[in-house]
């Protein structure tokens, strides 16, 4: 189930349409670029990617980038901050709000 129940305690899971935006309206997303991150055992890997996917094929003018950790689970970044994969994707984080990618 997803974790964000708490801000949305009505949804449909994985397949909840907030998960899932319409091609035309991934089109018309209002940034110049998109940073999606992704553990190898999150319960929204298969999400994150097709969301990815979808983003690159809408036909968004934008640069969409994907970093995927192995091994590890969902908000693992925030669990240990001094594993050295957190400190890595919070370093990828800061640089692309930087805007230095």
């Amino acid at each position: 189930m997803i974790k964000c129940g708490c801000m949305c305690p009505k949804n449909d899971g994985l397949e909840d349409l907030r998960l899932k935006p319409a091609v035309e309206d991934l089109a018309r997303l209002g940034c110049e670029r998109v940073l999606v991150f992704v553990a190898e055992k999150d319960h929204l890997r298969e999400v994150c990617g097709r969301y990815y996917e979808e983003l690159k094929k809408s036909g968004w003018g934008g640069n969409v980038e994907i970093v995927e950790n192995e091994g590890e689970d969902h908000c693992f970044h925030l669990e240990d901050l001094s594993n050295v994969k957190s400190q890595a994707l919070n370093k990828r984080f800061a640089s692309f709000i930087k805007q230095e990618w």
